[in-house]
């Protein structure tokens, strides 16, 4: 089972999601190998569970969920390289 972020089901979250994704002009902003270009979600850039703030607007941007997903794969593997 998949458990979510309880920052994700607020209404600050569903927001501030809007705010990035129109503010990036729903592109995505990370670009890795095999990138839609366009964002429908939002990327931590320094994740939370390495200290990054969730609702910071300077460590947000939109991603596609190719590049979305395929960054979280890699935080997994080698942490220290993923941003």
């Amino acid at each position: 089972m998949k458990r979510t972020n309880k920052i994700y089901v607020g209404s600050t979250w569903k927001r501030l999601r809007k705010v990035i994704l129109e503010r990036d002009a729903y592109r995505c902003a990370i670009g890795m190998e095999g990138c839609t270009g366009a964002a429908t979600q939002v990327d931590h850039i320094i994740p939370l569970a390495f200290g990054g703030q969730p609702y910071a607007l300077e460590n947000l941007r939109a991603a596609c969920s190719n590049c979305n997903s395929s960054r979280s794969n890699k935080l997994r593997r080698k942490p220290s390289r993923a941003w």
